[in-house]
């Protein structure tokens, strides 16, 4: 299998490199650091390379960024998917295109309070957010063209090598510095009761594969969710991270340090995925936190 990977540098896609190996061996991983914007570019290399299948997770994700780079936000989630998934619809029509999206997209359907499936209202609130809903609505409509597409709209997810403006890597690194005597015995949040349905990165990355290696694919446009169906609050996360860590100390709210998400709560149903697929997250949740936390252990190191 010869797979096009889009934002193999990104976190996400390391991972996914990663799990790859090991699932899928003999593969051949596609490469470039092309700008997804530039067409010529995209189409020389889909049609020198000849992908059977494409992960798209190239992405302008980072909410900082977002906020100083409106423009580019949208013009690469929607205008490089765009021309991305266009290049493979008329050079490589017989090729799977994966598009992973965000649930960041349900957006205010959330304040519901009940676990979103994929019938759930699109409605987001945030410039990153409708970028990635407009390319998600996108891909569902060349998908009734022809492409071979299939969205998969990712929760939050979460692993070593994270960004500490991500939920739980944010509250490890504070973890790790009182652990270590580099902080006070106060960990500082901004929003406690927030909810975030987390999968671990590995955990998803597997959900990515198994969507590349179907034996047959689904229908054009498929939308699935992947997500664990748990939603944890950023208080009983921090909980859990000192529970690991073995040790005590206070929280400290800050109502000026934006919540990751922009979201009171997220929470998916991964049914439709569960069926799809035959996935479902493996990695406990206790996994997960001592994965996080030592990995903050050793970034923080003198």
């Amino acid at each position: 299998m010869r797979i096009l990977l889009t934002g193999g540098q990104g976190f996400v896609g390391q991972h996914f490199k990663a799990r790859l190996k090991d699932r899928i061996p003999g593969h051949v991983l596609l490469e470039d650091p092309m700008d997804i914007r530039d067409r010529a570019a995209v189409e020389r290399f889909v049609k020198d390379e000849k992908p059977d299948a494409c992960l798209h997770l190239a992405a302008v994700s980072s909410v900082a960024r977002e906020k100083a780079e409106n423009a580019e936000a949208w013009t690469v989630n929607l205008d490089g998917t765009l021309i991305l998934a266009e290049t493979f619809e008329t050079h490589a029509p017989q090729a799977s295109f994966v598009f992973v999206s965000t649930a960041e997209i349900y957006g205010a359907s959330f304040a519901s309070g009940q676990p979103l499936d994929e019938s759930a209202l699109i409605a987001p609130v945030s410039s990153y957010a409708s970028s990635k809903a407009a390319a998600d609505l996108a891909i569902g409509n060349l998908s009734q063209e022809g492409l071979h597409g299939l969205r998969l709209r990712s929760f939050t997810q979460a692993g070593t090598a994270q960004d500490e403006e991500a939920i739980l890597p944010f509250l490890a690194a504070q973890v790790a510095r009182i652990e270590a005597g580099q902080q006070p015995p106060a960990m500082t949040v901004g929003h406690p009761d927030a909810g975030f349905d987390i999968t671990d990165v590995r955990d998803a990355c597997d959900a990515y594969i198994d969507a590349l290696a179907l034996p047959r694919p689904l229908p054009n446009g498929t939308v699935l969710n992947i997500c664990s169906g748990v939603t944890r609050s950023v208080r009983s996360m921090a909980r859990d991270l000192l529970e690991v860590a073995g040790i005590s100390a206070s929280l400290k709210v800050d109502s000026t340090i934006p919540c990751p998400s922009g979201l009171p709560s997220m929470r998916g149903n991964p049914a439709a995925a569960r069926q799809a697929l035959g996935w479902a997250p493996r990695i406990p949740w206790h996994e997960t936190l001592v994965t996080v936390l030592n990995d903050w252990r050793y970034r923080i190191r003198p």
